[in-house]
């Protein structure tokens, strides 16, 4: 379900902006949203914190039952779950654009409105997932954020079958992982 909503929040919230934009110049969007992609970029990296962050405290937390330093019944230390957050939260932040640009290039080709769009997208599907305790992947995420920006330029806009093959590796990865 992450991709789906990411994919119809990206679609709306890129035709709320395109019209806010509709009279300023190609140049002037450009130069406020590249500015703006550092908040949706931090956003996005908090978000992705939240989330994926409760797998690796999961394995921490078991790590700890195991050499007798916690037991089941404790509570998760507050140093986990913001040492959890941080570290993967500045991962996406620092490494994590690297990962957008090239889906965006190669699922659609991103202006820097787009962008803010995309990772704004993302961002509010996890923190939604977050609130409601739902584990998503992020990248899932990020990728249907991508298409429905992309969609808003028309379905030709979008590389299916690059979207296909991602769409193809999802399906492989669950009973690959399971196995």
């Amino acid at each position: 379900i992450a991709p789906l909503l990411g994919m119809v929040i990206g679609f709306l919230i890129s035709v709320f902006v395109q019209y806010l934009a509709r009279r300023s110049t190609p140049s002037g969007v450009d130069k406020h949203f590249r500015r703006l992609q550092l908040v949706s970029a931090a956003a996005f990296s908090l978000g992705h914190g939240g989330n994926d962050a409760q797998k690796s405290m999961g394995i921490i937390w078991v790590a700890l039952i195991v050499t007798g330093l916690a037991t089941k019944d404790d509570k998760i230390d507050l140093w986990i779950v913001l040492s959890c957050q941080a570290a993967i939260s500045l991962g996406t932040l620092f490494g994590g654009w690297r990962i957008v640009k090239t889906m965006g290039q190669k699922i659609t080709k991103l202006k820097p409105f787009e962008g803010f769009c995309a990772e704004t997208a993302g961002a509010i599907t996890l923190f939604g997932a977050t609130h409601f305790g739902i584990p998503v992947s992020t990248t899932h995420t990020i990728t249907g954020s991508i298409i429905g920006v992309g969609a808003r330029k028309g379905l030709s806009a979008v590389k299916w079958g690059v979207t296909t093959k991602i769409f193809w590796a999802w399906i492989l990865t669950i009973p690959v992982s399971g196995i």
